[in-house]
């Protein structure tokens, strides 16, 4: 009888050096599309990159390495709508593409990152909350919408 552990998402992606590599095609993306970037104007791009690797790794079963705030506490000041998500993981989907990361881990990656949709996205603007007094509600209409 075998007792060895089912191998972990993050080990059959690749590990950390692949959730880098595809966090840097990601936030590339995010970085320069004319709606999204808005929303990271005040946080420089490899600190996003780190972050979102350690919170990944952690998520897909790997070493626990996120100590930062999760999801839900971190984006509560963002209006973030239901066609705001379904872009962000369209440009996802394209940069797991981009990496080469097998499709049924992608899926299996796509499931875990859009767990996150009934947190995030908000019905109405009077959904965010400030994060602290100093706090800016963050609302960008989209530049491409015609």
């Amino acid at each position: 009888m075998s007792t060895d552990k089912p191998q972990s998402l993050y080990q059959a992606v690749g590990g950390k050096p692949t959730l880098e590599k595809v966090h840097k095609i990601f936030y590339d993306k995010i970085y320069t599309h004319p709606w999204i970037k808005q929303y990271f104007e005040d946080t420089p791009q490899h600190i996003i990159e780190s972050q979102q690797t350690d919170f990944m790794t952690t998520s897909m079963g790997g070493p626990e390495h996120y100590f930062g705030k999760f999801p839900n506490p971190a984006h509560k000041h963002m209006n973030i709508t239901e066609e705001l998500f379904d872009l962000r993981q369209a440009m996802l989907k394209n940069s797991l593409e981009e990496a080469n990361v097998p499709r049924e881990l992608a899926i299996k990656w796509l499931k875990i990152d859009g767990a996150f949709r009934k947190g995030l996205v908000k019905e109405t603007l009077a959904d965010c909350e400030k994060r602290f007094a100093t706090d800016q509600i963050l609302n960008f209409p989209n530049p491409l919408a015609s």
